[in-house]
């Protein structure tokens, strides 16, 4: 990867879209960070007034023993941590502004979260409207996007499906998202997870050239190899939410030697470092975090000339200078920044005409949502009819004509719930990476998701529903049809926002558990088991919750109602050879389908503001 980012022009005409684009260097200064999480007995403090300094132009690493602290302090300098904090973190000298900096940094998760139905140049050119806005026409927003996939070595896999590209792909595909708007600051978690020596330290070689490119590169790192080492300029040592060491990386073996902590030869350093940390060597670590001032010193190596700074100390292998730095009082991070409102670059409009585009390409390419569904629907339709091949106008089998009914709405939720369940939970991360890098609103995002699903939702079961009516020999009447096409269309849309629900709140395993067994309530009363004038008056109030409640009733009226004649008999006897008579029975004599059709209208809005809100909750308890 010899690519340079120093040769990326982004050619941009405007006065305007130049002043968005121009790079801006920023140094990122946090003093006295103390992080606790839980309260009470369960409380436990994370960082314990950690300082430290990240420069821009160089490409930094935070590195310590799993359970120091590394994480956390990474996710509350990149702003996803903000509840139990005390400290300051700067931006160049003065507090951090929130509505400011989301806009300047960048978050690259330890996972490539990605699409993997759209190719690289179709999730380039999302990311480019959504990231660029409308100020900047297609034209420089392609130039750009071919600048930094040159850049990159993506050239070649512009037209290749995530899910064909390797693990260093995807990862330099990650990175290249994030770079579209110019960031000032990146920040990535264990960015070589998963990665082959090879892949990391290409991964690890492009960091550096972006970070000397005049940006802010932050990554947290488990157990560096020495060659991979040597890529950082900076070291930043944690352990048990302290810092032992920050500085070059070159003078970390020769620092610790002068603490009598000598590396044996052709060790890795980092594994040395990390052993130390882990406080193998003794009790070493309150002298390493004092000398250091738990971060307050930056380590440098002095001049071979005598130290101009009176902040030095000497070994027989080398001189070592500290930058002094002031400390500041300890200061809550509670700014209005905090809530301040966030402006996104894209308009709402384009930001739900996009992400609706994005949604209807993965859907149509995704076979569980497409093919795979419309084929079970097919076949259960077809066996549907079959099971009950010309019943619908013969009273003898009028209780399987009603089974038949109630199996329709009970299998056309759970085809919409299920496969919602198993394809957004995954979904759900992309989601998170993407809005925590602020690429558009939630609202955005969860009205395009509602859009994309509808015209799947209503074909689906209208296929089902032409080839179950007219099998099972249900009355030839278009009005019949339809209002039960339409009770079941409404079916649908309220099991997909169920889908959505349980998926925003759960994970896949859990979620696919409790949905199914949530819709148990809504069979009990639904009518069919204890029929509606049966359920004792106190309980009966329950049924106006229960969306199969409204689905079978609905579905009943449809076929029964509306002064339908008398039905031919193969039996004998046919008790309920009168259509109002078997409504009667089931309690849906003096029932309306238009209270059914807006019962089930509210039902939809219900499940899909409940949907929302279980996501904006998810999203902000996500780190």
């Amino acid at each position: 990867m010899d690519a340079d980012i120093n040769l990326i022009e982004w050619n941009l005409e405007t006065t305007e879209t130049r002043k968005y684009r121009a790079r801006t260097s920023l140094d990122i200064k946090f003093r006295d960070l103390s992080y606790t999480v839980g309260e009470g007995k369960n409380c436990k403090q994370i960082l314990h007034e950690i300082c430290g300094v990240f420069k821009s132009g160089q490409l930094s690493a935070i590195l310590g023993p799993s359970g120091a602290g590394k994480s956390s302090l990474m996710n509350i300098l990149a702003g996803l941590k903000k509840s139990g904090i005390l400290g300051r973190v700067e931006v160049n000298g003065t507090e951090r502004d929130f509505k400011k900096f989301r806009k300047q940094a960048a978050y690259i998760t330890q996972q490539d979260y990605l699409l993997s139905d759209l190719t690289v140049d179709e999730y380039m050119t999302v990311a480019a409207h959504l990231k660029l806005g409308n100020n900047v026409s297609v034209k420089e927003k392609k130039s750009t996007i071919e600048q930094i996939l040159k850049t990159l070595g993506l050239t070649r896999a512009q037209q290749t499906r995530v899910k064909c590209l390797s693990g260093g792909e995807r990862k330099r595909l990650s990175i290249a998202l994030e770079l579209i708007d110019n960031p000032a600051i990146l920040f990535l978690d264990e960015p070589t997870s998963g990665l082959d020596s090879s892949s990391s330290l290409q991964c690890i070689d492009l960091l550096r050239n972006i970070a000397l490119s005049g940006r802010t590169v932050i990554a947290t790192i488990h157990q560096p190899s020495s060659r991979l080492l040597d890529y950082f300029h900076h070291l930043y040592i944690v352990t048990s939410g302290s810092c032992m060491y920050q500085g070059p990386v070159e003078s970390l073996v020769p620092y610790l030697q002068s603490m009598n902590l000598k590396c044996p030869n052709y060790y890795n350093p980092a594994d040395f470092a990390i052993d130390v940390a882990s406080g193998e060597f003794g009790d070493v670590l309150p002298k390493l975090i004092s000398e250091i001032g738990n971060g307050r010193r930056i380590l440098r190596k002095c001049p071979s000339s005598s130290p101009t700074s009176t902040a030095a100390f000497f070994t027989h292998d080398a001189t070592f200078c500290y930058d002094e730095d002031a400390n500041l009082g300890r200061q809550a991070e509670t700014g209005a920044g905090i809530k301040q409102r966030f402006m996104y670059t894209a308009p709402f409009h384009t930001q739900v005409t996009i992400l609706l585009l994005r949604a209807l390409t993965t859907i149509w390419r995704e076979k569980i949502l497409t093919r795979m569904r419309f084929v079970l629907h097919v076949f259960v339709a077809v066996l549907m009819g079959l099971l009950y091949w010309q019943v619908g106008d013969d009273a003898a089998f009028i209780f399987n004509n009603a089974g038949m009914i109630f199996f329709n709405q009970i299998f056309i939720l759970y085809v919409a719930l299920v496969p919602t369940i198993l394809t957004f939970t995954l979904e759900r991360k992309v989601l998170v990476r993407e809005y925590l890098n602020n690429w558009y609103s939630l609202k955005a995002y969860y009205l395009a998701k509602t859009l994309a699903d509808i015209p799947f939702q209503i074909i689906l079961p209208l296929v089902y529903m032409v080839i179950v009516y007219f099998m099972t020999g249900q009355p030839i009447d278009f009005e019949r049809f339809s209002m039960l096409s339409v009770i079941t269309i409404w079916i649908s849309l309220i099991g997909q926002g169920f889908g959505l629900f349980f998926g925003a709140i759960f994970s896949i395993d859990v979620a696919t558990f409790i949905a199914p067994i949530a819709a148990i309530p809504f069979l009990l009363l639904s009518g069919f088991f204890v029929h509606l004038n049966h359920i004792p008056s106190n309980l009966r109030w329950l049924t106006y919750f229960s969306v199969l409640r409204y689905g079978f009733e609905g579905s009943m009226l449809s076929v029964y109602d509306n002064n339908r004649t008398s039905l031919a008999c193969s039996d004998s006897f046919c008790h309920f050879r009168y259509p109002q008579k078997f409504l009667q029975y089931f309690g849906f004599a003096q029932s309306s389908y238009y209270f059914n059709v807006v019962g089930l209208l509210i039902m939809f809005l219900v499940i899909r503001v409940a949907g929302y809100f279980a996501l904006r909750y998810k999203l902000r308890h996500v780190r």
